[in-house]
């Protein structure tokens, strides 16, 4: 609905008053900035960069369980033109991220792996505060925060391989659109689409304690039908090159890379035919203690994002605790 005018061009061919100009502009901070903050829709990339990176390649023993808990702060910024050139739209977003990750180790094997299953739930808070105008001129600003469930993530089907030193482990994972959304909203917690998406990850531990893990996957998005927003499909890989200590300490360097192979469409893409980019780096520690007889893993990362391009980027810090059950 809001879109329809600004296809058309008629912001540049029928002359406009002042305050309606306002008043449209002002309306299209929803839309806009939906579209601005990553080339995804919403500024959120399916999958959360960062997630996986350490014993990528590694799962429990069969018949055990891992739960992984971790927390993210983010600040990000970003800026875009609309393709005519006449709108201008900037964000700011301060996000707290709280995401649970679970999986269980059958004891069943399939082609020699064992098979395992687990689900990713998040949680999130998010302030964004958007800018929007004529390109050069003032900017009208609109902001919210929100927070709630976001969507799940389900791993049905997770198998691992492990050859000595070398880890495997191949997954299937899809995204339902289980976390809070309106269309109203300049951000939402959850997107309201499909996703589908294979997984690799895989580690080499020596026993000196040095690891090199790296955790890939392809994301096929479907379409949000509340707006018909396509977001594109998006590549991302996770890695970490860490040394781990007899003392049951680690540090090293941790980070990602995030492609969009194909653009964004749809009739609410009015920004263009984006493909999101970005990659990140920074140092990691970690320090496993024993909680009773249970041990818990702690881990603290700093990500410094850079190469952006058609996408918010800001600074990351992660904090994890895991335990094997």
């Amino acid at each position: 609905m809001l879109v329809d005018p600004v296809m058309r061009g008629s912001l540049t061919t029928r002359p406009r008053a002042i305050s309606l100009e306002a008043a449209l502009i002002a309306s299209l901070l929803v839309l806009l900035s939906s579209a601005l903050v990553c080339a995804s829709e919403y500024g959120i990339s399916t999958y959360r960069p960062g997630l996986m990176d350490l014993y990528a390649g590694i799962l429990p023993p069969p018949g055990h369980g891992i739960v992984k808990s971790l927390f993210m702060f983010q600040d990000a910024s970003a800026r875009a033109v609309t393709e005519d050139g006449r709108i201008e739209v900037r964000t700011h977003t301060v996000t707290y991220n709280e995401a649970v990750f679970a999986a269980y180790v059958t004891r069943l094997q399939v082609l020699g792996a064992h098979w395992a299953m687990g689900t990713i739930q998040m949680m999130r808070i998010a302030s964004q505060s958007a800018d929007a105008g004529l390109h050069g001129g003032p900017l009208h600003n609109q902001s919210t925060t929100i927070g709630g469930l976001g969507d799940g993530i389900f791993i049905p089907a997770m198998f691992n391989w492990n050859f000595g030193q070398f880890h495997l482990t191949t997954a299937f994972s899809f995204y339902a659109p289980t976390g809070q959304y309106s269309p109203t909203r300049i951000i939402s917690i959850g997107l309201n689409r499909w996703a589908f998406e294979p997984d690799v990850g895989v580690t080499w531990m020596d026993r000196g304690g040095c690891e090199a893990s790296l955790f890939t996957g392809y994301t096929i998005n479907t379409k949000n039908p509340a707006d018909g927003y396509y977001s594109g499909q998006e590549f991302h890989a996770d890695f970490a090159l860490v040394q781990h200590f007899a003392n049951r300490s680690l540090f090293g360097i941790s980070g990602y890379a995030f492609q969009q192979t194909t653009a964004d469409s749809g009739s609410s893409a009015v920004l263009g035919p984006f493909k999101g980019r970005v990659i990140a780096l920074g140092p990691i520690v970690g320090k496993t203690i024993n909680a009773g007889e249970i041990p818990v893993n702690f881990v603290l990362k700093y990500d410094v994002e850079f190469a952006e391009q058609n996408r918010s980027s800001g600074n990351e810090l992660w904090f994890t605790a895991s335990i094997l059950f």
